[in-house]
């Protein structure tokens, strides 16, 4: 697979507006009315202890590959992606990190970070309530979203942009702050919502890093509060593919 090609003409609206700054901290009493609505739509406030997923990638730049997703807890993820050309294998486990089993340096390890956060926003939200800032609603296109801060330390921070109605996290930005001034956004756009074990998911995810479409995955199964092996977030062990 050669190019990039064009995303559709609504992803491309979505891509194309500003990220927004989010203005001031707002706690709970703020933000209730719309996290109220996000439970409702998610189904429960509790954070899953892991989550597991499996399904396949379309990178614009590597083609197409099976996906493991494996996640415990805030600091410890695994992707894997299994391209005809190989294997790419990231991993965060606590202050370290690596790629295809080479150590990395922190900015890595924020960007993963940052992945590992979206892949349980919805209930990463509600344990961070007193944390979150509101960024109020913005008409993007002809959607209107109400943008939530979530910051995870000096140099990290998730907006999730919700959908007042539905409750739906429509999409969300990850963004890593360079120490010397700059930021990387890495930002997800999220379709096809499926439930499982009384939980709602997205099952289409669309990917862009620095406002360029880079790739979609398509999550086929997802298991919740299922046991990970500590293997899993060390390098050079075998996938689960």
């Amino acid at each position: 697979m050669r190019g990039t090609p064009a995303p559709p003409r609504w992803l491309r609206l979505l891509l194309a507006a500003a990220l927004l700054a989010c203005a001031g901290a707002a706690g709970a009493a703020d933000l209730g009315p719309l996290l109220e609505r996000i439970e409702r739509a998610y189904g429960t406030t509790t954070l899953p202890s892991s989550i597991l997923q499996r399904g396949r990638t379309i990178s614009f730049s590597r083609g197409e590959g099976s996906l493991l997703r494996a996640y415990r807890g805030a600091e410890r993820f695994r992707i894997e992606i299994r391209y005809a050309t190989g294997v790419e294998t990231r991993i965060v486990d606590g202050p370290v990190a690596w790629q295809r089993s080479k150590p990395m340096g922190e900015a890595f390890r924020g960007a993963l970070i940052l992945q590992a956060a979206r892949i349980a926003l919805p209930w990463n939200l509600f344990a961070a309530r007193d944390r979150l800032r509101d960024g109020g609603e913005h008409l993007i296109g002809d959607m209107r979203l109400h943008f939530i801060e979530m910051p995870l330390g000096d140099t990290l921070r998730v907006v999730a942009e919700v959908e007042p109605e539905s409750g739906r996290i429509l999409r969300s930005h990850g963004i890593l702050t360079h120490p010397g001034g700059g930021e990387m956004v890495f930002g997800t756009v999220y379709e096809d919502f499926r439930s499982v074990d009384g939980r709602l998911y997205p099952a289409v995810e669309h990917h862009y890093a620095m406002g360029r479409y880079i790739g979609r995955s398509e999550i086929e199964t997802v298991e919740f509060d299922t046991p990970l092996a500590d293997s899993l977030f060390r390098p050079d062990i075998p996938g689960l593919i």
